[in-house]
């Protein structure tokens, strides 16, 4: 485990008070505050030392700390131009090497290339564009073997009831030779 410190509540109301965020409705944003469940999220996910991870919403960094604590490399797509601008800062200020993070600023709808090929899929969705996004990265990067997928209790439900959506998620995975669980 590299020796990467996470953030703290009052850091990150601090950070979004700097960079005058307030957590966006239109943008699905939340930021989660906990460390502990940052970590837990990562052992959910199977993060390995080995592991290169594609975050999609790191928003303040938080789980992109947890994150960095144990995979080797992380490459975060951010829509905000202001957290994609103070997310490499805030990594370094909590003891990441350098070329541990790649930053994309840009929707990850619209992301159809990534610096290497990622391993795991970890990503904070909102709700109108959770099951596209969770798509396309799987059907564009059949190297990511584990992840977890955190939405809004009435997508996960909506996903857990409609058969074709699953049976989609399934055949993508099957085509590159992944296994998948709901």
């Amino acid at each position: 485990m590299n020796s990467i410190t996470l953030l703290g509540a009052a850091e990150i109301r601090e950070i979004a008070d700097q960079l005058d965020i307030k957590p966006s409705k239109s943008l699905g944003q939340n930021f989660v505050i906990d460390a502990n469940t940052c970590q837990k999220i990562v052992r959910l996910a199977a993060v390995e030392g080995n592991d290169h991870v594609v975050e999609v919403g790191p928003g303040i960094g938080s789980l992109t700390l947890a994150i960095l604590q144990v995979a080797s490399r992380v490459t975060a797509v951010e829509i905000d131009k202001r957290l994609a601008a103070r997310l490499q800062t805030t990594a370094r200020e909590h003891g990441a090497a350098n070329n541990s993070l790649s930053i994309i600023n840009d929707d990850a709808l619209r992301i159809t290339k990534l610096p290497d090929s990622p391993t795991k899929l970890v990503a904070n969705l909102p709700y109108n564009v959770s099951v596209p996004v969770f798509l396309n990265f799987l059907e564009r990067y059949p190297s990511i073997t584990s992840g977890v997928i955190m939405v809004q209790t009435e997508v996960a439900e909506r996903l857990a009831a409609k058969k074709e959506l699953r049976h989609m998620a399934c055949q993508v995975r099957k085509r590159h030779g992944g296994a998948m669980s709901p």
